[in-house]
């Protein structure tokens, strides 16, 4: 190898987009995602072990919530792409003015939060199976939709945060979140301390103390920042309306994409609410399984939104586009174990949700779920593509595709196939998880196209 070769490959390392860089990024986020499957985790086994009933309510009212309050969190969220963007171009208080335009939009945001409320009760009285399962559901979902503008708020806080390079700061408060969140399980939850064991109920309070003690770690963290310090009060309250639009003109198809995301997937699991128990209860807890691998992946997918932000912002998209790659590339590193794990431990993973009360046998659940962990295996190594090149895409500013490319691959195939297959082909929810599987690789494919042809470097997010 020639010295000027030598040199190329030793820049593809130290230079901004090399390994050293996307790690730097991608680590602490990792870490705190994979905190945040801790809690997860932690909290379903409990509610698992509380009662079957809990574990099958938890998974309809948890994935609801989300589907109604991301529409919103994650228009305003969106601020923390232009944080990025204008981090890269140099403009510091234009990052800021960023992160107050998104404080100010979740403000704005409040009345529809507050009419989430009666809708989500709606929906899952018309869903629920009976009774007893809508009345577990109905009081957990009100803690989640409580919090609903705290997620909001958490989410540009987070977003500043993570867009000026304070990655680890914010992992730290995720840490420490995702630990309080997993004590006040254990306590709520089975009761304590002159606290009544409340079950279902009790782990939706301690998400909402962990969310409200995230906002306020980071809320600190953003106003001891010197930058914001220095910023007159007037000026640093004050909204810049016309930001606040490009805003909602580039996240509005953000939060619509993850909402309709979300609906689909809410669809599925509404569906599946009205199997058998086994069914429910083992899909329930493969789902919780998956988490395991999905919410570290969802640092990757930040990473990469970032560092397509910040190079698009210094108007450099090649190494924007080779950064990206790279964080593909470390984040199937991370998956392929997390695959294998599932292909050949399936019994000690399904094992720790073993319900007390469940009407079926560990053999039953056992059968069932080791089909569906090998499909989350495949799985797993096709949402990483999707997860990577959809964060890159946002990071980019090219959210329309995102969103028109999802909604058309999750409405025209994936919520009609689960139909057909459980509907007209009584497949059970094995067709129906066949067909997940197929929507999923259809999916990360036309995102990998979308990156590579490059479209999203016509772009201009900032001025």
């Amino acid at each position: 190898m020639d010295e000027t070769s030598a040199q190329s490959k030793t820049r593809t390392h130290a230079e901004d987009g090399g390994y050293r860089h996307v790690l730097r990024l991608v680590v602490p986020m990792v870490l705190s995602n994979a905190a945040f499957t801790v809690m997860q985790f932690t909290d379903r086994v409990l509610v698992a072990r509380f009662s079957s009933e809990a574990i099958q309510a938890a998974m309809p009212a948890g994935i609801l919530t989300f589907c109604l309050l991301s529409l919103f969190s994650a228009t305003a969220g969106y601020a923390g792409t232009f944080v990025a963007q204008y981090h890269g171009a140099g403009d510091r208080r234009a990052t800021i003015r960023s992160c107050v335009a998104g404080v100010w939009l979740t403000v704005l945001f409040l009345p529809f939060f507050a009419l989430l409320l009666p809708l989500c009760s709606r929906i899952l009285s018309l869903a629920a199976r009976d009774a007893a399962l809508f009345a577990l559901e109905d009081r957990y979902a009100f803690w989640m939709l409580l919090g609903a503008p705290l997620v909001s708020l958490h989410w540009v806080l987070s977003g500043y945060l993570v867009g000026r390079n304070r990655v680890v700061a914010n992992a730290l408060v995720t840490v420490a979140g995702c630990a309080a969140n997993v004590g006040l399980d254990f306590w709520l939850i089975f009761g304590g301390w002159g606290v009544p064991a409340l079950g279902l109920e009790g782990a939706g309070i301690a998400t909402f103390g962990s969310v409200a003690l995230q906002v306020a770690g980071t809320l600190g963290l953003v106003l001891a920042e010197r930058d914001v310090r220095a910023l007159p009060r007037r000026e640093l309250l004050r909204p810049d309306w016309g930001l606040v639009r490009r805003i909602v003109r580039f996240g509005l198809p953000a939060g619509v994409q993850l909402c309709f995301d979300m609906a689909s997937f809410t669809v599925f699991v509404l569906l599946t609410g009205r199997l058998d128990p086994l069914s429910l209860a083992t899909s329930n807890i493969a789902f919780s399984i998956n988490n395991l691998a999905f919410s570290p992946l969802m640092g990757f997918s930040n990473a990469a939104a970032i560092l397509a932000g910040q190079f698009q912002g210094a108007e450099k998209p090649r190494l924007a586009q080779d950064a990206v790659m790279r964080c593909l590339r470390l984040a199937w590193c991370y998956m392929a174990p997390c695959a294998a794990v599932f292909l050949l431990l399936p019994g000690p993973l399904l094992a720790a949700f073993r319900s007390p009360d469940a009407p079926y046998s560990v053999a039953q659940m056992t059968g069932l779920g080791r089909l569906l962990l090998a499909m989350l295996a495949a799985w797993g190594m096709f949402d990483t593509m999707n997860l990577v090149f959809l964060g890159a895409l946002k990071g980019a500013g090219d959210t329309r595709f995102a969103m028109a490319w999802l909604l058309g691959t999750e409405w025209l195939i994936f919520v009609p196939g689960v139909l057909v297959a459980m509907r007209v082909l009584d497949s059970g929810i094995l067709g129906a998880w066949a067909v997940q599987l197929f929507y999923i690789v259809l999916l990360s494919l036309g995102l990998y196209v979308r990156w590579k042809r490059g479209r999203w470097m016509e772009i201009r997010l900032v001025q």
